[in-house]
């Protein structure tokens, strides 16, 4: 998985860091709902904690932070396991596309929070 997501449009190049915008996020929304899977959600605030913890074992193995964003991912949405392993990478992607193409976040009464 690219470090950078593609930005609806734009090459590849041009991408925005999905950590990158998780991270913008939830620092000012963070009871945004990040994606969601089956019956499960999870936030902005909560993902990007995810993956800060993750990241402290990816890089003490050697491992990316993108590790630690499809880790992070897996983690918070439990039912992707039930997929097979390239469906799981593919919902994975198409998590991280939705993430970098939400533009909505600045907008109170048109984003989904929780609490």
């Amino acid at each position: 998985m690219s470090d950078l997501i593609p930005t609806s449009g734009h090459p590849v190049d041009t991408g925005v860091s999905a950590v990158a915008v998780i991270e913008k996020v939830a620092a000012t929304r963070p009871a945004r709902v990040a994606a969601e899977f089956g019956d499960d959600f999870v936030t902005y605030g909560r993902l990007n904690s995810t993956i800060q913890a993750y990241r402290v074992v990816m890089d003490a193995h050697g491992m990316g932070e993108q590790a630690a964003v499809f880790a992070a991912v897996l983690g918070t949405l439990p039912g992707l396991a039930d997929e097979t392993p390239g469906r799981v990478t593919d919902r994975v992607a198409d998590i991280l596309r939705a993430i970098t193409g939400d533009t909505e976040w600045a907008h109170i009464e048109e984003s989904r929070q929780v609490g």
